[in-house]
């Protein structure tokens, strides 16, 4: 299991690297930790969010997510949260984040069930944890995607097209998308070029993809990163598409440099957008990205379906008043 920019892990890789992603103030970064009472708690009262749905959190077995964190460590990217599972969970509680997804995914055969059992033993008692899975093109991938669902209990499912160098038209796909499409399961698809792009990011793949399967659920990571109008376009056409907030409207310029203007497109599609934060391995404090978008521009009820109603009404959760 190997994280974004996969192809460039190696047990060469130097902490003394200069970071290819910048930050929009480099003298001035956020906070790396969470302080004692996160800055955005009070914004929550303000807008009336009891609490948050975080629809990109990341959950692996511990001696995967370190050999993640391995990587990020050779271009001097910070891990905010580098502790014990225990305490990542206690971190989302500190943040009022309630609900959260167990994202993880595969990079090669044989891989992505064994993962899907361990969220399916660790976290189906997790509170506030929405079970996610993930699946790969190989034999017998239906069956374990079936199995997720309808034995696990599983709500969605993960996939990551530049780690998995994976090609979403592949033909050994075809009835795992028609089962999630028919049982109206929702994907969160890592499709665009952020961090950096693979051979099947291209929104081209995406397109050939989605109209496939037009009423697929599919959620797209980092709002598509560089092809987000691409992506925007394709959701006027596409009535499931949807788009993560996540890495997009911080100081840190991973998913791209001018994203202000992205905020139009959360008022245009507002039951569309769902907050995402990419938790734990970001390298600021869960507040930042929070309380960016709730000081942003947005209007007040856009700010509570982006952080609550949408993921709610996607899940059918239910909000407490």
């Amino acid at each position: 299991m190997l994280p974004c920019c996969h192809h460039i892990l190696s047990s060469n890789s130097r902490s003394d690297l200069p970071s290819p992603f910048p930050w929009k103030y480099p003298e001035n970064r956020p906070p790396l930790r969470d302080e004692e009472s996160p800055s955005h708690l009070p914004l929550l009262k303000k807008y009336e969010l009891p609490f948050i749905i975080d629809i990109h959190t990341h959950f692996f077995p511990e001696y995967v997510m370190k050999r993640i964190w391995k990587w990020f460590d050779g271009v001097n990217w910070e891990i905010a949260y580098r502790e014990s599972e225990t305490q990542r969970l206690e971190s989302l509680a500190k943040n009022q984040v309630r609900f959260f997804t167990t994202l993880n995914y595969a990079h090669k055969e044989r891989m992505a069930e064994g993962l899907n059992r361990w969220v399916f033993e660790n976290h189906s008692n997790t509170r506030g944890a929405i079970l996610f899975g993930t699946f790969f093109p190989e034999e017998g991938c239906l069956e374990y995607v079936k199995r997720a669902v309808e034995d696990y209990g599983f709500r969605g499912f993960k996939l990551h097209c530049e780690v998995g160098r994976l090609d979403l038209t592949r033909s050994e796909l075809s009835d795992t998308f028609s089962y999630l499409e028919k049982k109206k399961i929702p994907l969160v698809i890592h499709s665009g070029d952020a961090p950096l792009p693979g051979p099947y990011t291209n929104i081209r793949y995406f397109r050939s993809f989605i109209q496939r399967y037009p009423e697929l659920k599919v959620v797209v990571a980092h709002m598509g990163a560089s092809e987000v109008w691409e992506y925007v376009e394709l959701m006027s056409i596409y009535p499931e598409l949807r788009l993560d907030t996540t890495m997009v409207f911080v100081d840190f310029l991973a998913t791209g440099e001018q994203t202000d203007p992205y905020l139009a497109i959360l008022e245009k599609f507002p039951d569309r957008v769902h907050f995402g934060s990419d938790f734990p391995s970001i390298p600021y404090a869960l507040s930042h990205p929070i309380s960016n978008l709730l000081n942003s521009s947005l209007s007040d009820e856009v700010k509570r379906k982006v952080f609550l109603k949408n993921s709610a009404n996607l899940f059918g959760l239910e909000i407490e008043s």
